[in-house]
């Protein structure tokens, strides 16, 4: 269950900072690569927050 709170606060968060999330990830003079280095972030961590589970939970 504690990936789960995890997976909700981290969404949670996105969508309360999504305007402004997303005029500094699509901003004209920002690098080409930011958006990527933002997805993979979040792989990464939800990669890490699947990881606590025990292989009985999936």
């Amino acid at each position: 269950m504690q990936g789960v709170r995890g997976l909700l606060l981290i969404f949670g968060l996105l969508f309360l900072f999504f305007p402004t999330l997303s005029a500094w990830l699509f901003n004209a003079d920002a690098p080409w690569y930011r958006p990527h280095v933002f997805a993979a972030a979040l792989i990464v961590a939800s990669y890490f927050i699947q990881r606590e589970k025990s292989s009985d939970e999936l």
